[in-house]
């Protein structure tokens, strides 16, 4: 089989597939039967999966093959990592009541990869004069951001910066079909993102759909690029607990919830690890997790 998938694609594959079993659940699709609007979004994702499916035969949607170089990717993975930024400071922001500082991270890497090329590189330069003082605040640490994550963001920046006015390059033999890929995996995150918004619908009918829906159509962070765990912490009724430390038991990695109830510990060694996480009235909960090298592993609480 020809090489088809660079390694962005590859990431977006998984999450359409994450979300495409989700929705061919019988239980699920009772449920996406009872909200018309809903079920015609759910019958449009089926059948551009379809098509990505006849695009990419036999494809094993969990192997990364391809090499693919453009300035489209780098753009792509700038956004993906400021987004993953944004994440992280939107936590310490509820937890600290930055509201002021909050304000300037309420982007997605959706928002990143609209705006005009050139402006990528002073975007990034806003991100980085706004968070490098809070990198010495013992309270911004265990948010994982760094002086090294910024910098490496910057240089990304500027390398986009410095090919602007030059033509897309690709090391693929598959050009055309390279890009008939992107554009259906651009329609289904498209889709994905109407999907969540048509949630809202079962919020208070059916929390437990809602929350599986968000959780299975939420936007990965890519494999390819880094190693650790992620997931949610929730209460008895299954409504995420913003502010919650989950930590790493023997270690010093730990991580926030943000406002949903989602955290992230990224960059660690492949290995075991024991994860626990306490609510203010003192119910905790406990959990061993493997985490293989360049996966992010999910691991949900419950308190």
């Amino acid at each position: 089989m020809k090489k088809l998938l660079n390694a962005w694609q590859a990431a977006k594959v998984r999450q359409i597939n994450t979300g495409g079993t989700f929705f061919t659940i019988p239980a699920n699709k009772t449920i996406i039967g009872t909200y018309i609007p809903f079920k015609k979004e759910c019958d449009e994702y089926d059948v551009n999966f379809d098509l990505l499916k006849s695009i990419i035969p036999k494809k094993d949607y969990d192997t990364i093959i391809g090499n693919t170089s453009t300035k489209t990717d780098t753009k792509e993975i700038i956004a993906e990592d400021l987004e993953t930024m944004a994440h992280q400071v939107l936590a310490y922001c509820t937890k600290e009541s930055k509201i002021a500082l909050a304000a300037s991270f309420h982007f997605s890497q959706w928002d990143i990869i609209a705006i005009k090329q050139e402006e990528i590189l002073p975007f990034v330069s806003r991100i980085s004069k706004l968070l490098t003082p809070l990198l010495d605040d013992a309270k911004f640490m265990e948010y994982q951001v760094t002086s090294i994550m910024l910098d490496a963001l910057m240089t990304k920046a500027e390398s986009y910066n410095a090919d602007l006015g030059t033509s897309e390059t690709t090391t693929n033999e598959m050009g055309s079909v390279n890009v008939s890929i992107n554009q259906v995996i651009r329609t289904m995150l498209a889709e994905q993102r109407q999907m969540r918004l048509l949630n809202a619908f079962f919020k208070k009918s059916n929390p437990e759909f809602y929350a599986d829906l968000i959780k299975n159509t939420r936007p990965q962070y890519p494999a390819t690029r880094a190693t650790g765990i992620h997931g949610r912490v929730l209460n008895k009724l299954g409504i995420g607990l913003p502010g919650l430390v989950v930590r790493i038991i023997n270690t010093e990695f730990s991580a926030t919830t943000d406002a949903d109830g989602y955290y992230i510990i990224i960059k660690l060694p492949a290995g075991t690890y024991t994860l626990q996480t306490s609510n203010e009235g003192g119910d905790s909960d406990l959990h061993e997790v493997t985490v293989s090298y360049r996966h992010i592993e999910t691991q949900d609480f419950s308190l």
